[in-house]
């Protein structure tokens, strides 16, 4: 659940950004999360993606409402069951003393928020006496609310696509890297994924899954070095003598110094 701030209704033109996973000043939005999940664990990924999202339409209010024109293409019948169906979506008519129409005496206005999102309650309290000196009717500051969270879940809609191109284009990228693409892409993936397994926490696995540091090809390259320095046979003539046993430290890090014998 997100919490949008009157703060930044009032203030700022986009939504706050969140840190994460990248290089080169990639952050990804603060509730994006890719479609792609990880390179390294895709079973894991569980992506939440707002990209998945569309913004939620604006409560239809009486104002936005219009009778039913007749249609010259249609019979009176046609056009009368038409009708019976548009009025059917007429809004309630407001009571003449209805509360969104007045200005709220003691600054308090009641804003209604669409499913999944948060008004900041103590933001809201604090900005109420100035909408109360603006002569805000509390249908009025509802108004601006629903226009600034439409505005606001589109940006965002607009920001997690965004970011999903950019990890999938990592992916592509490091397939394609000398280093670790190419013939060596499996290689590389089984490396890496040994590093996290031997090395990580789960916590690690969620985090380069939700954030989409798992596709990016750095992040990969240092792994699969560090899953090769682990790796659990030793080269023929070594230590573990190919059988499947740990291999000693000092011949992984040192092999030229390796034990004789």
């Amino acid at each position: 659940m997100r919490k949008w701030t009157l703060w930044n209704m009032i203030l700022r033109n986009t939504p706050d950004a969140g840190g994460g996973a990248g290089a080169g000043g990639d952050a990804p939005p603060a509730d994006a999360k890719p479609d792609a999940g990880s390179i390294l664990f895709p079973a894991d990924a569980k992506p939440e993606g707002q990209g998945d999202q569309k913004p939620a339409d604006p409560p239809a209010g009486a104002s936005d409402w219009k009778e039913y024109q007749d249609d010259p293409a249609k019979t009176a019948e046609e056009n009368a069951a038409a009708k019976a169906e548009h009025d059917k979506t007429k809004p309630a008519e407001k009571k003449a003393d209805d509360p969104a129409d007045k200005v709220p005496e003691d600054g308090k206005y009641d804003l209604k928020m669409p499913d999944g999102v948060e008004l900041d309650t103590e933001l809201a309290e604090a900005l109420g006496p100035e909408f109360k000196d603006l002569g805000l009717t509390n249908a009025q500051a509802q108004k601006l609310v629903d226009k600034y969270i439409g505005i606001q879940q589109a940006r965002a809609a607009v920001q997690g696509e965004t970011f999903a191109k950019t990890v999938a284009g990592w992916a592509d990228t490091a397939k394609k890297d000398p280093e670790i693409g190419g013939d060596k892409w499996d290689v590389s993936v089984q490396s890496a994924q040994r590093a996290v397994n031997r090395l990580g926490t789960p916590a690690l696995k969620d985090y380069l899954n939700a954030s989409g540091g798992g596709n990016h090809p750095e992040l990969i390259r240092f792994m699969a070095k560090a899953g090769n320095l682990i790796a659990e046979d030793s080269p023929a003539g070594g230590g573990a003598e190919g059988k499947g046993k740990p291999a000693e430290a000092a011949y992984t890090l040192f092999p030229t110094d390796a034990p004789k014998g």
